[in-house]
């Protein structure tokens, strides 16, 4: 689950708040004392940059794990003026602010990897992938092209969603579970449903749904979505009860994936996949109905070309209903 630091010119402490959490993650995870140095760092400027530049915004941060690799990807949103000249922000000793105007290019060299997108009038996202290893290290951390973010409503520390994913040489399956409600039985059955996943994910997508709705008979139920990617086939299986959403987003275009009515656990009526064609190159978006359906890439203006990461991080600031659980998943294969 990812976890959200606001920011606030008016609240300097909350810089300081943003590091710690960002350090206690990667503790967790086993990064060495130096790495840890390097992710503080790159926090504190993000957030501090929000502070001086937007007035507020916030921090997000995922960890994740990717065969043999671990990090923590670091979002930092907001919807300030905007960065007029990207390219110079990244030059030691430019700044708009008065200050030493060290930051994005400190981040850029300690960073595995960083994309900037800003428009101007409407805001800034930033993107910051900290492998475990070093920036340099040739690992699988730069092979990892996904993005998520999954963050429980305000007021709850659970979160009533959850996703998961799996992937072989002939296939990649993507799932997403938005548990009925939210707080902690929401996140019973989601969780429940991401267990099934994984000990089920051999079998097709309609078959582990199948699966997944008699382990849930004991929860309060789930909208549940899963996306199978075929690689030599060109060719998306979707099946999803609930409205959990999916879309392809390819050369300007998006194709909403269907899903069944009904909740996972309870009341199902048919269960099926439909199969869509897969462009090498196309974006795979999934995410739960705590973000609008009315978004739309074409309005972001080189947006679809970057990263999933910065991508899920625009379309979480932008769309968010802010009154549910909010899963966002986007990939690009």
């Amino acid at each position: 689950m990812s976890v959200v630091v606001p920011v606030s010119s008016a609240d300097s402490s909350q810089i300081g708040h943003a590091r710690r959490q960002a350090l206690s993650l990667a503790n967790v995870m086993g990064f060495t004392e130096l790495r840890q140095g390097q992710l503080g760092i790159i926090v504190s400027e993000a957030a501090g940059n929000i502070a001086a530049h937007a007035v507020q915004g916030e921090i997000v941060l995922r960890p994740w794990r990717f065969r043999d690799d671990s990090g923590i990807d670091v979002l930092a949103l907001d919807s300030g003026k905007g960065i007029v000249d990207i390219g110079r922000s990244f030059e030691d000793g430019f700044s708009t602010a008065g200050t030493p105007g060290q930051g994005l290019g400190a981040m850029s060299r300690l960073s595995s990897a960083l994309q900037v997108y800003s428009l101007e009038g409407q805001g800034t996202a930033l993107f910051a992938r900290v492998v475990q290893e070093s920036p340099s290290a040739n690992t699988s951390g730069s092979d990892y092209i996904l993005g998520a973010v999954s963050l429980p409503i305000t007021g709850e520390t659970a979160c009533g969603d959850a996703w998961s994913a799996n992937h072989t040489t002939e296939r990649s399956l993507y799932i997403i579970a938005d548990g009925l409600g939210h707080g902690p039985l929401a996140a019973e059955a989601s969780k429940e449903a991401i267990r099934v996943f994984h000990e089920t994910s051999h079998l097709t997508p309609t078959r582990i749904l199948s699966e997944a709705h008699g382990a849930l008979t004991k929860t309060r139920g789930a909208a549940v979505s899963i996306a199978e990617v075929v690689h030599d086939k060109g060719v998306v299986n979707f099946a999803g009860v609930g409205n959990v959403a999916g879309a392809i987003y390819h050369s300007g275009k998006v194709r909403s994936m269907v899903s069944m009515n009904g909740t996972l656990g309870h009341s199902v009526g048919r269960m099926q996949h439909f199969s869509y064609p897969w462009e090498k190159g196309s974006t795979l978006v999934m995410h739960s109905d705590g973000m609008a359906t009315r978004w739309n890439l074409e309005s972001y203006p080189g947006l679809a070309s970057r990263h999933p990461a910065l991508i899920a991080g625009v379309l979480y600031r932008d769309f968010c209903r802010k009154r549910d659980d909010v899963t966002i998943l986007i990939t690009r294969i």
